[in-house]
This record gives C-alpha cells, structure tokens and sequence, in this order.
C-alpha cells in the first residue's frame, strides 16, 4: 500500500527519489499544492524535464483553472 504525500516537502522528497510519469495534485484542501507545484516546475529547470502535473480538486469553481495553469499544472480534474 502506498501512503500519499501529506505535505508539498514530501511531494518534492519523492520526485527527488523516484520518477514518475504524472503527478495528480491536490489543490482544494491541500493549499500546499500551488507551492509544491512553484517547486517542481524550479526544480525541472535545471533537470531539463517536464512532469505532467494536473490539479485535483473537490470544489472547481470559477477561476481555479486559470489559477492552476498559472501556477505551473498541466490541467484540472
């Protein structure tokens, strides 16, 4: 069984660790999301690399695609 991330550092620990192919990230409760999301797009600058990242959230309401696409995500679910 696998534990999810419960925090942005622990999303970064893991990308450091391992490669994936997509990162699902959670936006709504989870407001760390965003920052993670500043960090890895960072973190890809100096990798050459570019991980699909789409948001998750409950609750999309007007706006929260325009505001994770500018925070780096690929789209929304």
């Amino acid at each position: 069984m696998c534990r999810l991330p419960a925090t942005g550092g622990e999303v970064l620990e893991k990308l450091k660790t391992a490669d994936f192919d997509l990162v699902l990230m959670m936006c709504r409760c989870r407001s760390w999301g965003f920052e993670a999301t500043a960090a890895v797009r960072e973190m890809e600058k100096s990798t050459g690399k570019h991980i699909p990242i789409v948001a998750l959230t409950a609750h999309a309401i007007k706006g929260d695609r325009e505001r994770c696409l500018a925070a780096g995500m690929d789209g929304l679910r």
